[in-house]
């Protein structure tokens, strides 16, 4: 315990208008007796959406349990956190019009019942996020945060996961800097022309001296990172210069051209938001569903996510090395090494961000122990399952990571969810598991979705 002053887990650092809010700190634990409890962490909830469904070859047939795990090929990058994962399969995606893909998205996270249409058609409900933010926003600074790493595109559908209501999107941030501003102010503020950390560098300095050692090596640590991100979104401006000149224009500032940079600097600013306790539920779509523009998800090929096109010269004619991820999809048996090469990205980029979850402290644990992430997709296919990558609906991709408060208490496994006859893969429906988290978070509810019940084996 810190020999410092008590501080309150709501105090912020200010100046000129512009607010921090802290991390936790062992000065955040209540005064008490050695006897009394700690208090616990709030539960945090990320869903992070894997685009175009997940090739089930390469990404199924994990074995084994804790540090004997055995991951499979699209899996591998998760082997610094495999201990806290629960590798589920089995869980069936709900059905989606003959269209595909550009109606999938709106469908993850709310299973949405049938016939339940909106104005244009398309079956969407709320969403999981928006059930849960109501519950676990209480004391945070709003109750829900939706991410999106891409900005082509223009099927309502296709780009959103999280919906208040049918036909209702509830709308996701693509610009890192707007994000940033939303948890740290106004960017058009004068005040944050200079560095956030400037602006509040007093309060700062006078919190400190009220700290303990390690409250002020966390807090120097956290405020670095605030600072890091600073100089990222700064650069990515200052690369913007090199474009030719735009008339003057009350433009917002843009997102990263890279693929690369925008999910990494949408990863950093989730972790952020959840270490402040701008709030506890998240959602980040990784890509989207959009079809035929130049641009989107549909089209992110091997150079644009940094892979190396000459490690699959061997096993794929070179003229498929600059297909689109979607492309590739469509004539899978030439190239089912680029799709298993970008589905293993896309884990890779997870597994930065519960590596991150995972070094920072919260209460007695890290930030990946009072958390429950969700990672995965509307859409599977491949292999046994049968069918293009991406196109079927049986058996989707799906990892839960962290132990959500002790929620989830034995993570480092596989749970299966099939019927009597594997090879039918009865399984059960994506809506199930997200009945069973919103009972695990506290919210009174018997159906979701097309849910037909809970899930067994997660505790």
């Amino acid at each position: 315990m810190t020999k410092g002053r008590h501080v309150s887990r709501r105090t912020v650092l200010r100046g000129l208008g512009a607010a921090i809010a802290l991390p936790w700190l062992e000065a955040m634990t209540p005064r008490a007796s050695a006897a009394a409890p700690v208090a616990k962490p709030p539960l945090r909830n990320v869903f992070l959406y894997h685009p175009l469904g997940a090739e089930t070859t390469a990404w199924k047939g994990v074995t084994g349990a804790g540090r004997d795990m055995k991951l499979t090929p699209t899996l591998e990058p998760l082997e610094p956190v495999k201990e806290e994962l629960l590798v589920l399969d089995g869980l069936n995606g709900r059905p989606h019009p003959a269209s595909g893909h550009n109606r999938s998205a709106c469908l993850w996270l709310s299973s949405a019942p049938a016939g339940k249409l909106d104005s244009w058609g398309a079956e969407t409900d709320a969403t999981l996020d928006q059930l849960l933010a109501p519950k676990l926003g209480r004391g945070a600074g709003q109750p829900s945060l939706e991410l999106s790493c891409t900005t082509v595109g223009n099927l309502m559908h296709a780009m959103n996961v999280s919906w208040r209501a049918p036909g209702v999107p509830t709308g996701a941030e693509t610009n890192p800097r707007d994000v940033f501003a939303r948890m740290f102010g106004d960017p058009k503020d004068d005040a944050r022309r200079k560095s956030v950390l400037d602006v509040v560098a007093d309060d700062a300095k006078e919190l400190k001296q009220t700290l303990g050692p390690g409250d002020r090596r966390r807090l120097d640590e956290y405020l670095e990172s605030v600072r890091a991100l600073e100089r990222q979104i700064a650069r990515f401006e200052k690369d913007a210069t090199a474009r030719p000149a735009a008339p003057k224009m009350a433009l917002p500032d843009r997102p990263p051209q890279s693929v690369r940079d925008h999910v990494k600097l949408m990863l950093d600013l989730t972790v952020l938001a959840l270490q402040t306790d701008f709030t506890r539920v998240i959602t980040c779509a990784l890509g989207d569903e959009s079809e035929g523009v130049e641009g989107t998800t549909y089209n992110r090929r091997l150079v644009d996510l940094g892979l190396d096109k000459t490690a699959l010269s061997a096993p794929v004619d070179p003229k498929y090395l600059g297909w689109g991820h979607h492309q590739c999809s469509h004539d899978p048996k030439p190239t089912l090494p680029i799709i298993q090469a970008v589905d293993r990205w896309y884990v890779g980029q997870l597994s930065y961000f519960l590596q991150k979850l995972k070094a920072l402290p919260d209460g007695g644990g890290t930030l990946l122990d009072s958390s429950i992430v969700v990672y995965g997709s509307t859409n599977a296919g491949g292999g046994k399952v049968g069918g293009w990558p991406g196109h079927g609906l049986t058996d989707v991709a799906c990892l839960l990571a962290g132990k959500g408060g002790g929620l989830l208490p034995k993570p480092g496994r596989v749970v299966e969810f099939y019927g009597n006859d594997k090879k039918r893969n009865a399984g059960a429906p994506l809506s199930n598991l997200w009945l069973t988290l919103a009972q695990l978070a506290g919210v009174e509810r018997n159906e979701f979705g097309r849910s037909t019940g809970t899930l067994a084996g997660l505790g």
